[in-house]
């Protein structure tokens, strides 16, 4: 758990469930990093393939270079996917839904139990198969932005309703002691 759940957390407040984001988000840094690597290794054959192996071999300089660059920006990408990855949170405690993304800039949505509607859990034919969604919370008068990628988004949405269905028993509890 990261540091801003830890201070946006009340003193008689507990984590029931704490989401993480889906490795699928290293994808397209894996793919871009791959395919330079696959240019610089095989890059000036299939050149001397298409063009010819004389010419070919007066672009075996440039072609590395360019591998170089597709590797380096996809170790970038791959390097901002760990930062989103560790910057994300999203927590369900036993009086609300935290959700919290960003490094340097943040933006955070709390939203009480007590407002809670409901959440909407998008996913594609890919993110069914490999268990990852986009996660919207429903609130009264709004609601959490979507956050895309969760893993697991149907066990989130399992110990919300949990949480939700407590907070509201409490509630009823509270309501005939009044």
């Amino acid at each position: 758990m990261s540091s801003y759940v830890k201070r946006a957390m009340q003193p008689n407040e507990r984590i029931i469930y704490s989401a993480q984001l889906h490795w699928i988000i290293y994808r397209t840094g894996i793919f871009t990093t791959f395919l330079g690597a696959l240019l610089g290794h095989v890059g000036e054959d299939l050149v001397g393939l298409v063009i010819g192996e004389d010419f070919a071999h007066h672009l075996e300089t440039p072609i590395k270079y360019i591998a170089i660059a597709i590797i380096f920006f996809g170790a970038l990408d791959l390097v901002f996917s760990f930062i989103r990855q560790l910057s994300t949170e999203l927590v369900v405690t036993d009086q609300r839904v935290i959700a919290k993304h960003g490094f340097i800039a943040t933006t955070s949505y709390e939203l009480m139990m007590t407002k809670v509607e409901g959440a909407t859990i998008d996913q594609s034919v890919m993110g069914r198969l490999l268990g990852y969604g986009t996660l919207m919370v429903k609130g009264t008068g709004g609601g959490i932005s979507p956050i895309d990628h969760v893993a697991d988004p149907y066990k989130f949405h399992s110990y919300l309703m949990s949480a939700l269905r407590e907070s509201n028993e409490g509630l009823h509890v509270a309501h005939a002691h009044d």
